[in-house]
């Protein structure tokens, strides 16, 4: 067991070449599905979100890893009922303008990123306020999204990845394509 730790380790810390994974001038769309345990509005848990990335890679090396640019958008539903019985269906949409930083470990298909984002989270969310006043009501937040994700390649094209943060979601992961 020790030997195993010792070689990933090593691989891991071995050396920051091969940039293979992430590039200055690659595109890339990650389409995803994410928790969040943070944002439950009447103590309902959402749907989702269902997010849609895109990032651009932006520098060659600098330090041990390259930057990437781009945006996000996430989607959130909160179906529930009242403690008066009506059914309603909360939502939030997220978009967010974030920057990454991807780092080059000597592993072939692999990205190691993270990274920050800032945008706002715009959508109806329900109230009740205990004396029979219920409804959903408007709603315009800033977003700030810290996160760190890893993407697996299997082709030139196509990898899955999975992230974790906080503002958009706490977990999410889904499929990447690099063109």
């Amino acid at each position: 067991m020790k030997k195993q730790i010792i070689c990933v380790l090593f691989l891991f810390l071995s050396g920051f070449s091969m940039g293979q994974a992430f590039e200055k001038g690659g595109n890339y769309i990650t389409l995803g599905y994410g928790f969040d345990p943070f944002y439950h509005p009447l103590g309902v848990y959402g749907a989702g979100p269902i997010v849609l990335g895109y990032e651009y890679g932006v520098t060659d090396v600098v330090g041990i890893g390259r930057f990437g640019a781009g945006g996000t958008v996430g989607t959130t539903f909160y179906p529930g009922t009242y403690s008066n019985g009506v059914a309603y269906l909360g939502y939030r949409i997220s978009l967010l303008a974030k920057v990454a930083y991807h780092f080059e470990f000597n592993v072939p298909k692999m990205d190691v990123y993270a990274g920050v984002g800032v945008g706002g989270h715009f959508g109806n969310e329900p109230y009740f306020n205990g004396f029979g006043s219920y409804g959903l009501r408007s709603r315009v937040r800033v977003a700030t999204h810290v996160f760190a994700g890893i993407r697996y390649y299997f082709t030139p094209a196509f990898g899955v990845y999975a992230e974790a943060g906080y503002g958009l979601s706490a977990l999410n992961g889904g499929m990447v394509f690099h063109f």
